[in-house]
């Protein structure tokens, strides 16, 4: 796990990068785990013999359809990317980047689009069906990010990914949903009576029907169950402030939801999130440079 001091440094890169991405009016439509990179080891300052030493490359062939020799039109073979497994405890201030963007688009040019986030990622609005507001889904999708990166698990946990097991932890989350997506459900019955309470008896969708809301979800992070033992600045509202900060992303209504520019503003950013990465860029680079 991430040293407390790093989590909130990689937060408030997390949230400058998607602040930067919404104010040019661009969509990444595809934000989850393995498009982050977070990374400490500048590979550029290593020579050819360190890099060889260090690690392996695995090359692979390369073929052509014709079964003619690839060269000179393409080299004889493809590296494959090259991961480096450091533990998080271990990883000295990391750099955060935000990759692939193939399916990244300009609202402006895609106002209905579809998203291609992974289902355990995506907005209810989604799952449900209904219409797509796209930073407002990216905004969604960064909080069930956040959560798994502050946390090292996942906000909303089901066995599969089945989309009504992750309906119902969300609603153990967040509490029941807008009555028009409650009612089109249809699947609901399986998990919930009519009046929203838990089935009793005979639950086999999901593995814990119990509520198990948010707040708690903040003490399970596995920073420290009790606020004298936690790792977070308890006493100074940084707990607070952050599941202030999760409650406004994880919204139900896509209209409700904060914008990049709110949590660049919020507090949990300006208090804590933002001073630590601020200080690791002065370790860095001595004095701290321009804009993030």
């Amino acid at each position: 796990m991430f040293p407390v001091e790093t989590a909130r440094s990689i937060a408030a890169q997390l949230i400058l990068r998607l602040a930067y991405l919404h104010s040019r009016g661009v969509c990444h439509g595809d934000l989850h785990m393995h498009n982050f990179f977070i990374y400490g080891l500048n590979i550029d300052q290593l020579s050819p013999h360190e890099i060889y030493s260090r690690y392996a490359l695995d090359t692979a062939p390369v073929k052509r359809v014709d079964g003619a020799a690839p060269e000179p039109h393409a080299p004889p073979y493809a590296i494959w990317s090259l991961p480096i497994k450091t533990p998080a405890d271990k990883l000295a201030d990391p750099v955060l980047k935000i990759s692939d963007y193939g399916t990244s688009f300009v609202t402006t040019d895609n106002p209905f689009p579809e998203l291609c986030t992974p289902t355990l990622y995506r907005p209810p609005e989604a799952l449900f069906d209904d219409r797509i507001m796209p930073l407002a889904a990216d905004i969604w999708t960064f909080g069930v990010n956040l959560y798994e990166v502050l946390g090292e698990r996942p906000l909303f946990e089901t066995f599969t990914w089945d989309r009504d097991d992750i309906l119902a932890d969300i609603i153990s989350t967040l509490g029941l949903p807008p009555q028009r997506w409650w009612d089109t459900w249809a699947n609901r019955g399986e998990l919930f009576e009519q009046n929203g309470e838990w089935r009793k008896g005979g639950i086999s969708r999901i593995y814990d029907p119990v509520w198990r809301p948010l707040s708690q979800r903040m003490w399970d992070m596995g920073r420290g169950e009790q606020p004298e033992d936690c790792e977070w600045d308890v006493e100074g509202g940084e707990m607070r402030e952050l599941e202030v900060l999760f409650k406004g992303v994880l919204a139900w209504e896509p209209e409700k939801r904060w914008t990049a520019v709110d949590l660049v503003s919020s507090e949990y950013m300006v208090k804590w999130a933002l001073p630590a990465w601020e200080r690791q860029k002065s370790r860095q680079y001595g004095a701290v440079p321009g804009p993030a």
